[in-house]
């Protein structure tokens, strides 16, 4: 079965959201977005994405708290994306099961690398190629 790859973002820069929502959606994949984490933890609880990228540093509550709040409900496959990552919050959000840390000032194939390696090793996912995904066996 072939499925379009659901993503959310979640981060307050807007520009630069906006910019990884189009490349994103150029390539295939269906993208949501959110600018602060408030309403995220609800809209992983009510929709079926199959990954997540989550900022650190968002007004209101964190990256963190927001995946803490995910993980009492998902394994969602997160992948932490940020401007700055100071090595505690990192352990902290590997503690928490995260798929892969993505630099702001790389470019967007990385994060498209990192989607591809998140979704192979999520449970029943086997490929994916542009914005879309086979179930595995």
């Amino acid at each position: 079965m072939n499925e379009v790859v659901k993503v959310l973002l979640v981060d307050d820069e807007i520009d630069f959201i906006n910019m990884m929502q189009y490349w994103l959606r150029q390539r295939g994949f269906e993208v949501d977005t959110l600018y602060s984490g408030e309403e995220a933890v609800g809209l992983v609880k009510q929709n079926n994405y199959h990954i997540m990228f989550l900022d650190l540093k968002l007004p209101g509550i964190n990256g963190i708290e927001v995946l803490r709040g995910i993980r009492e409900f998902s394994n969602i496959p997160v992948i932490i994306f940020s401007a700055y990552g100071s090595t505690d919050i990192l352990k902290e959000a590997t503690s928490l099961g995260i798929s892969g840390f993505f630099a702001k000032e790389r470019g967007f194939e990385e994060a498209a690398k990192l989607i591809q390696t998140a979704l192979r090793l999520h449970k029943g996912l086997s490929e994916q190629e542009g914005g879309h995904i086979q179930d595995g066996a």
